[in-house]
């Protein structure tokens, strides 16, 4: 593959749990070839975890202060990726320094805020990105295929279930996720808006909703969430959601029916798969390997166009796409190109959460048209 002569110059704020995935898939991209990027700078405010940081990423520059980091004048391109509280002032200073940024989800701790920041950055003309990464998951995108390619007529109903252990200790090690003035909630908004996204990517815009949410821990913030969704189109999806304490896998369940078809996809940590049934067919089970074709395809590589490390890195690094994710945006940005989920779709997200919880106070139907 001939490398990108442009070179993609970028800082990064917050060098957490989800901000060195990034940086891994930074890394993971120029090595493979497939990008040509400099990591200008990295930034936190926790000194002993910035510096770990540069010495693991060989990172020469390091700041403590965001604003120095999005005004040092190597650093093109801006990456947010602290707690949600912090989220707001980052993203207004990257917008008027005219620097394209992406910022992790949840993008605020609530609609206003992220209809704000949308302002913000559409006013300065920025792209700007959020990491709702299972647009990039290879099943999702392989069940988009499928519905583009088959007939599997007018969608009926949608059920996702997705649980996780809860994100203050294990693997997500992160105190602050149980902090309401930090994270804004819980499983809903911190966790399951990735899922509300894919709902309203396959089923559009939501009508109507009600909800209940439910406080197990004795945390600040809900362990619980159940939905019910009205789509325009008429179709009805669910979500559960929910953190709890046992030892077992992370797991995300999701069905999908239609008038002549089926869609299930098993998300889970020791194994991940999809399953059709078209109407007079027989079923048929999809394998990453399928699916992963499908997936690159998109990114816009044509089949066996890739040396195998670089169809590695955007496919299996990690157990979550975001390789696959941080080469969109940044050949978006390269190319002057569009890109989703931006946050238009994080505004619409939150616009579902917001709703959802005011359900689960008032105990009623919420009207979002």
């Amino acid at each position: 593959m001939t490398k990108e002569q442009a070179n993609i110059r970028l800082g990064l704020i917050g060098t957490g749990n989800i901000g060195r995935t990034h940086l891994t898939a930074f890394l993971a991209l120029r090595e493979a070839g497939l990008l040509d990027l400099d990591i200008t700078g990295i930034c936190d405010i926790d000194e002993d975890s910035l510096q770990s940081a540069a010495e693991l990423f060989d990172v020469d520059n390091v700041f403590t202060d965001y604003g120095e980091l999005i005004a040092h004048e190597e650093t093109d391109l801006v990456y947010i990726c602290t707690p949600t509280n912090r989220h707001s002032d980052m993203v207004k200073a990257a917008a008027r320094a005219r620097k394209p940024l992406f910022c992790e989800k949840p993008l605020a701790h609530s609609a206003p805020q992220a209809g704000e920041l949308l302002a913000v950055t559409n006013d300065a003309k920025v792209p700007a990105a959020v990491g709702l990464v299972l647009r990039y998951d290879q099943f999702f995108v392989y069940a988009k295929h499928l519905l583009e390619n088959h007939d599997f007529g007018a969608p009926m109903m949608a059920h996702i279930r997705d649980d996780q252990r809860f994100p203050v200790d294990y693997i997500y090690y992160s105190k602050w996720r149980g902090n309401r003035s930090i994270a804004g909630g819980g499983t809903l908004i911190e966790h399951s808006i990735h899922d509300i996204d894919i709902l309203r990517w396959f089923f559009g815009e939501v009508e109507s909703l009600t909800a209940t949410i439910g406080f197990y821990s004795g945390r600040e913030v809900e362990d619980h969430a159940s939905i019910i969704m009205k789509h325009t189109d008429g179709a009805v999806t669910t979500l559960d959601s929910v953190w709890h304490w046992v030892e077992r896998p992370n797991e995300r369940s999701v069905e999908f029916f239609f008038e002549k078809g089926y869609i299930g996809i098993r998300l889970e940590s020791a194994k991940r798969y999809l399953d059709y049934h078209l109407q007079g067919r027989g079923p048929v089970r999809v394998w990453p390997e399928t699916a992963n074709n499908v997936l690159l395809k998109s990114l816009g590589f044509e089949e066996n166009g890739l040396s195998p490390e670089a169809s590695e890195t955007l496919t299996s690094v990690g157990t979550e796409r975001y390789a696959a994710l941080d080469y969109a945006f940044l050949k978006s940005v390269q190319e002057k190109t569009a890109f989703s989920p931006d946050f238009r779709d994080a505004f619409a997200a939150h616009r579902i959460v917001d709703a959802a919880y005011n359900a689960a106070d008032s105990k009623k139907w919420i009207d979002l048209t």
